[in-house]
């Protein structure tokens, strides 16, 4: 069959089919954490304030190599914490004036801390040394998980955000 020029052939111009890729493209970009919802906000919000926590304990004993300092942190499925200040003992303190606590809202009931070594074995408390290592056995690298996101510490005592 022959075209004529006043036949139009059928078929997207190069034009419609770039205009119907940018509005695809936008509607993706908006539309895309809509889906993801805001739980996995809250577990990246929640990993970056351990970090932050873990990082200030291992700092200090790194600072303060006194025989007597306290570099503890207690760690329970909605709370990572020190202990009271002056004493080192008796637990997580929620009231720890060092702006050392993490403390899961209790209506978040999708959220929790769960500690675990090298080996797999949970742990409920973290020390630092005066080289910035922890006392537990990360010989690899021990995890601490939230949720959806994680923090790791490994043997020589880098603290880094797990994938």
């Amino acid at each position: 069959m022959k075209y004529t020029c006043k036949q139009r052939l059928r078929g997207f111009t190069l034009v419609e089919l770039i205009i119907t890729l940018v509005i695809l493209g936008i509607l993706s970009v908006t539309a895309g954490p809509k889906f993801l919802g805001s739980s996995t906000e809250d577990a990246y919000a929640y990993r970056d304030r351990v970090l932050a926590v873990l990082r200030t304990a291992q700092l200090r004993a790194m600072q303060d190599t006194g025989l007597t300092s306290c570099h503890k942190l207690y760690i329970t499925a909605t709370l990572i914490a020190g202990p009271t200040p002056d004493t080192c003992t008796g637990g997580a303190d929620v009231n720890n004036p060092e702006d050392s606590v993490v403390a899961i809202k209790t209506q978040r009931s999708d959220f929790v801390f769960t500690a675990l070594d090298d080996k797999g074995a949970q742990f409920t408390q973290i020390n630092f040394d005066p080289l910035g290592r922890s006392d537990q056995s990360c010989d690899g690298t021990c995890r601490i998980d939230i949720s959806l996101a994680g923090v790791c510490i490994s043997g020589e005592g880098l603290i880094y955000a797990c994938p």
